[in-house]
């Protein structure tokens, strides 16, 4: 079976069944960026593991499904609530405790490891659980905020929050075939030859349009999203567009310093799942970010 047979089977069997869990299922959605967050940060690990360093696997895969679980309060709290347990309060922010109790509990491990290059060894661990947790853990934190931004309105489906996550990895697909295909035919301006050598200033800025028209478009579209104003869904586009192509070009520089082309070869003909999820680990925390200060 050739590499494109296996690509096209695999999004025609995934893609259904993630934007059903995506549009109708968040308690499946939240487990789902879990195990997710879970399976990329092993495949960070794998990198660093090519390299020669030694990370702490095991914790670090802990923390960082503990830290994408905390992007979840709200939805938590109404799992544990027949508990009488409280993780919503303001006094306890879960994100930055889990932050400082995991670099205090990997530096008390590395103690007791005796490897070389101690500080190297902690700083992979650490990063892995931030940068994978903190990216996963925000596509349900979208899910989270306007989840919470609806309760108690008398329509709640005005921004339904699946629709817009929805959107959101149609957009980043969208930008990633633009740049792919746009840099195939007029690509002449390489970006980085020594990150990347494939990728185009041409492929690049097809991509980046097509991200913003894709939510431009979008709530002329999808009715449940016409009240999110022009200047908020170009914004939004500009955001994914841009910091989502920074997250492939941040992927390929690892990979390229690991020296090799996929991060696994978990899902067939797609590499690992570090190749899928790279550029929305960088957009969804901005993402999410301008929703926040913004006030979307």
């Amino acid at each position: 079976m050739s590499n494109l047979v296996q690509r096209v089977l695999v999004a025609v069997i995934a893609i259904p069944i993630i934007l059903f869990i995506v549009l109708f299922k968040p308690i499946a959605l939240f487990a789902l960026a879990v195990i997710l967050a879970g399976l990329t940060v092993y495949e960070y690990y794998g990198l660093a593991k090519v390299k020669g360093y030694s990370p702490q696997i095991v914790i670090g895969i802990i923390l960082t499904m503990l830290i994408a679980i905390s992007f979840g309060k709200f939805r938590l709290q109404s799992l544990i609530a027949p508990l009488g347990i409280s993780v919503i309060s303001p006094q306890f922010e879960m994100l930055g405790v889990l932050i400082m109790l995991g670099a205090v509990v990997i530096l008390c491990v590395e103690l007791y490891r005796a490897l070389p290059n101690p500080i190297e060894q902690t700083a992979i661990t650490l990063f892995g659980a931030i940068y994978i947790g903190v990216g996963m853990g925000s596509v349900f934190g979208i899910n989270e905020y306007f989840t919470i931004k609806n309760t108690g309105m008398d329509h709640f489906d005005i921004l339904p929050p699946g629709y817009f996550i929805v959107v959101l990895l149609v957009s980043i697909w969208v930008c990633d075939s633009a740049a792919y295909f746009a840099g195939k035919a007029f690509g002449k301006h390489k970006i980085s030859q020594r990150i990347s050598p494939g990728k185009t200033w041409e492929g690049a800025i097809a991509g980046f349009f097509c991200c913003v028209a894709v939510w431009v478009a979008a709530p002329l579209v999808i009715y449940k999203l016409s009240a999110l104003p022009l200047h908020h869904v170009i914004t939004i586009g500009i955001i994914t567009g841009a910091i989502g192509q920074f997250g492939d070009f941040s992927k390929s520089l690892l990979k390229r310093d690991a020296g090799v082309k996929d991060s696994s070869n978990l899902i067939p003909g797609h590499g690992g799942v570090l190749d899928r999820l790279d550029s929305i680990l960088f957009a969804a925390p901005m993402v999410l970010l301008y929703l926040q200060l913004a006030g979307v």
